[in-house]
């Protein structure tokens, strides 16, 4: 029997998970041992007092989910082939390459996860303004810039490489992108291995269990679809339900913990600080993350969620002079919530069409600009934080949706939509098949629009009765 190489780690969620040599040589790696560091769900913790779970062992469970995945349709290889240090054929490749795209998915992370990635993006959107940045700021960029240049020692690439995976196409899996359409939607679909750990995940460590749904039945329910050349994700019609169920609890999920209220609010607020700091170069830049801290192993460790929560302290010990970003940081660091304005449009909308959701969009931006200059009159140095969110939380996407997606082509090659192989061997879209939930709830989408201020200012403007005009003025 050929040499083996076994590693078994135990997981909260699903018991133990065991890695081979190449996933535990990058689970050593200070790149990987950064998410350690990394909370899950940002701020959520201010919320939900056991929130405190982390990227590094979300990384874990997504890999175990891969490899569950890919045992249930039969591109899996035997235990034996797979842990084999000597083992190299096609399909041993790609199993090792399927976990290792789940295990490395997350490796660009920022700070306290999506938190400092939307001042990141913010800081991207302003540059834009006045010239062209060198990287588009999200960490899918710099995930994939660790993937494909850190060939030294310690880097990721020169681990791949040492280890017979070839970078590149890892690294297309990883954004969704391989000529592969069953890799691709096992990465990035309405149904993916990272979604299914993260709604369990989150569910057990926040205690809400708006995201819990059945993994076992839903696992079972996979199979691939032999199309010619081609090989289709799907799943059977007779666990349709399943689908539905892990649709509709990820837009429950998203609506009332992720995107609403809640620990959200804190969210934008460390993104805000975190933006002052960006524009006046009191952090890292994007392109100094890309050309310099990622080509360093231990700085790039440090570049975890301590790194803002140090400046955060840094800067409340005395050095922050702006008004707006001294308050923010001291709201942030006593755990003072913003208040949240929800007056006139700005509330959460079910919206059918991108027509009604642009007619909300300018009605609230116009609400917004009418209140901003409201708060003006009643002090001048007041701060707002104004927020439409780039998407919205959706259950999946329309049949119509699809077909200007596909643009002429089979929808059912489209990388994301979930498909359900029907008892006469048909491929449909979860969307197409009438006794679907999806085939209705898929007209809508939550439109969450945000108005943040201070709680004082809060207090002030209800007193004047500047929300009940609010609420009254046609926008």
């Amino acid at each position: 029997m050929a040499e083996q190489f076994k590693r078994t780690i135990f997981d909260t969620l699903h018991g133990h998970i065991v890695l081979n040599r190449v996933e535990s040589r990058i689970l050593e790696s200070a790149y990987y041992q950064r998410l350690r560091w990394i909370r899950q769900l940002g701020f959520s913790f201010y919320v939900f007092p056991g929130a405190t779970h982390t990227r590094h062992a979300h990384a874990l469970g997504v890999l175990h989910v891969m490899h569950r995945i890919l045992q249930a349709t039969g591109l899996a290889v035997p235990d034996e082939k797979f842990f084999s240090t000597k083992v190299a054929d096609e399909k041993t490749n790609f199993h090792r390459m399927m976990r290792l795209a789940a295990m490395l998915h997350d490796i660009g992370t920022l700070p306290f996860s999506h938190t400092i990635e939307i001042a990141y993006i913010q800081h991207h959107r302003e540059q834009q303004r006045v010239k062209t940045p060198k990287y588009t700021a999200n960490h899918e960029t710099l995930g994939s810039h660790l993937i494909l240049n850190t060939d030294f020692e310690g880097g990721l690439t020169r681990i791949l490489i040492e280890e017979g995976i070839d970078p590149e196409m890892l690294a297309t899996i990883i954004a969704g992108n391989s000529k592969n359409l069953v890799a691709n939607q096992l990465m990035h679909s309405d149904v993916d291995a990272d979604r299914m750990d993260y709604l369990l995940r989150d569910a057990y460590f926040t205690g809400v269990r708006l995201g819990v749904y059945d993994i076992d039945f839903l696992i079972r329910s996979m199979t691939v679809y032999e199309d010619g050349q081609d090989q289709i994700l799907c799943m059977r019609e007779d666990a349709m339900t399943v689908v539905d169920s892990f649709l509709v609890s990820r837009y429950f999920w998203y609506s009332q913990i992720i995107s609403d209220g809640t620990s959200y609010k804190f969210d934008l607020v460390a993104a805000k600080i975190y933006q002052y700091f960006l524009e006046n170069g009191l952090a890292y830049s994007f392109d100094q993350l890309v050309d310099k801290v990622s080509q360093n192993p231990n700085e790039y460790f440090t570049f975890n969620d301590s790194y803002f929560l140090a400046k955060l302290h840094e800067y409340l010990a005395g050095r922050i002079t702006h008004p707006m970003i001294r308050e923010l940081s001291e709201m942030l660091a006593n755990r003072i919530a913003p208040a949240q304005v929800k007056s006139g449009p700005v509330r959460p909308t079910l919206v059918q069409s991108d027509e009604h959701r642009k007619e909300l969009v300018a009605s609230v931006t116009r609400a917004a600009e009418w209140l901003q200059n409201e708060i003006r009159s009643v002090d001048p140095n007041a701060w707002m934080i104004f927020d439409i969110p780039q998407r919205d939380v959706i259950f999946t996407k329309n049949l119509d949706r699809c077909q200007r997606e596909a643009k002429g082509g089979d929808v059912h090659r489209l990388r994301d939509p979930a498909k359900i192989l029907t008892r006469d061997n048909q491929i449909k879209l979860i969307v197409e098949v009438p006794n679907s939930l999806m085939s209705i709830l898929s007209q809508y989408r939550n439109f969450l629009p945000r108005i943040y201020i201070s709680p004082l200012l809060y207090e002030r403007l209800e007193k004047k009765k500047i929300f009940e005009k609010m609420a009254a003025t046609k926008f």
